[in-house]
């Protein structure tokens, strides 16, 4: 539901656009982490409003948040651990809106590897002063 909420989609709820644009979201190249492009033409990787909606009401809304729970770990910024948590997530659910099998299983062995690619964009955005930059704001 959260998912639905966040992304667009189809207004009258069409079960084949939604599956459509879940797979847009999903073709290019992590669609659904980005927020598009800033005035300089850099592209907002892991900026996607959807993305950090879920990591703020999962990890920092309510009295027994994680962020709250632990303060010493989430009060500077959230840890990448999470960051890349949350982003797999998101790509478990659209895998799961993009099948026409209906669930999702969200193993270990199956998404992983989507885990490991998430971390290491997040390392490579670390090497460019203007994405270290941005993705830290977030």
């Amino acid at each position: 539901m959260y998912v639905t909420q966040r992304y667009k989609w189809d207004p009258n709820n069409c079960r084949e656009v939604n599956i459509a644009i879940a797979k847009d979201l999903l073709g290019d190249r992590g669609a659904f982490l980005r927020d598009g492009v800033d005035e300089q033409g850099h592209t907002n990787n892991l900026a996607h409003p959807t993305l950090s909606g879920l990591i703020i009401d999962f990890f920092y809304s309510g009295p027994s948040s994680v962020g709250q729970q632990f303060p010493e770990v989430f009060v500077t910024e959230v840890p990448r651990v999470m960051v890349a948590v949350s982003a797999t997530a998101l790509k478990v659910v659209l895998d799961e809106m993009a099948s026409l099998q209906g669930e999702v299983a969200f193993r270990v062995a199956a998404y992983m590897p989507v885990y490991l690619e998430i971390l290491g964009l997040m390392k490579k955005c670390d090497t460019s002063p203007t994405h270290t930059m941005k993705t830290r704001s977030l």
